[in-house]
């Protein structure tokens, strides 16, 4: 699997590119800053709020499978499946709330690892 970095110029907001996964779930929250990455037909978004750090991860051809999420998790997050939370089935979940995509997307899922808050 190759990882790649999507370069991304300073006057883009993060809601042009997903609108409607972004305002479900940041839509109350600030987004201290985000990356996009690409890992095969995967694009990931890796988003730091100051109290979290969630890889939203989408692919529309098929599913994510787990050696998808655990590479993920360790190339970008530099930790272990044990250490995260793994939502599966973010998908479903969004089309029971009534959103609909432009795009057809075959699976999302979000990896959720809680910010250390250090001592200053």
């Amino acid at each position: 699997m190759k990882l790649i970095e999507t370069p991304v110029t300073n006057n883009l907001n993060i809601k042009t590119f997903y609108p409607k996964i972004v305002d479900f779930f940041f839509g109350g929250s600030a987004i201290k800053y985000y990356k996009l990455y690409s890992l095969d037909r995967t694009q990931i978004l890796f988003i730091d709020t100051y109290d979290k750090q969630e890889l939203v991860m989408i692919n529309t051809k098929k599913k994510i499978t787990k050696q998808e999420i655990d590479f993920a998790v360790r190339r970008i997050l530099k930790s272990d499946r044990e250490d995260v939370k793994v939502h599966i089935g973010v998908k479903q979940d969004l089309e029971q709330k009534g959103i609909q995509f432009k795009r057809p997307n075959k699976d999302i899922v979000i990896v959720e690892q809680r910010t250390i808050a250090s001592a200053v």
